[in-house]
C-alpha cells in the first residue's frame, strides 16, 4: 500500500491516488497548519488540550478528528465536520476509518477498500511520522476531473509525548482553480 501512494500522480490527472505535496496549498489549509503549528510551539507534538475551537470555530465543519485504535492500525473517527458529510454523503462519526464507505460519485474509484485505504494511509503516515501531513485528493465523475480536495493531517497527544489522535480538515476547490 504505502509504495503506490508515495508514487500518487499529479492530482490534476484521474487517478485514485492522493498526492502527498511538501507544504499546503490551499489558503484554508495553509491558515490550519499555522494555527496548529503556534499551538505545539516548541514541543515535537501538539496536545489536543491546545486546541480552543472557538478559535477555529469556521474551519469546524470542514474537520476531522480520529484517535488511534490498535495501536495506529485504524482510527476512530471523534468528528466528522457538516462540510465533509454533505460533501461525502456519510456521516462518520464514530466509524473506524476501515468502515467507511465507498464514495463512488465523488471518487473515480476503480479498486474495492480505495477510499478506506486513502483515510488510513494519510492518517497513518501523521500518526507515525508525528509530523504534519499535506496531501490533494481527486474528486472526479465520469472519468472527469471536478474538484480536488485539500487536507492535512496532524499527530497531536493527549497529556503525555506520543501521538494519539490525528486533527485534520479537507477543503474542496474546483479542479480548475488550483490553490483557491
Amino acid at each position: 500500500m504505502g509504495d503506490s501512494f508515495e508514487r500518487g500522480e499529479r492530482a490534476r490527472k484521474i487517478t485514485d491516488e492522493p498526492e502527498f505535496i511538501d507544504a499546503p496549498d490551499h489558503p484554508s489549509v495553509r491558515e490550519l497548519a499555522v494555527y496548529f503549528e503556534r499551538k505545539r510551539g516548541s514541543r515535537e507534538l501538539m496536545d489536543r488540550a491546545d486546541i480552543d475551537p472557538v478559535e477555529i470555530a469556521r474551519f469546524m465543519p470542514n474537520m476531522i478528528i480520529t484517535e488511534a485504535v490498535d495501536g495506529g492500525r485504524d482510527f476512530r473517527t471523534r468528528l466528522f465536520g457538516t462540510a465533509l458529510v454533505e460533501l461525502l454523503g456519510e456521516e462518520r462519526t464514530g466509524k473506524l476509518l476501515s468502515e467507511f464507505a465507498e464514495e463512488s460519485a465523488a471518487y473515480s474509484s476503480r479498486n474495492p477498500g480505495s477510499v478506506q485505504q486513502r483515510w488510513t494511509y494519510a492518517t497513518q503516515k501523521a500518526f507515525f511520522g508525528r509530523k504534519p501531513v499535506f496531501v490533494n485528493v481527486p474528486f472526479a465523475a465520469s472519468e472527469r476531473l471536478y474538484l480536488v480536495g485539500h487536507c492535512l493531517s496532524v499527530p497531536m497527544t493527549a497529556g503525555g509525548t506520543e501521538p494519539v489522535q490525528v486533527i485534520g480538515a479537507m477543503f474542496v476547490a474546483r479542479a480548475d482553480q488550483p490553490g483557491t
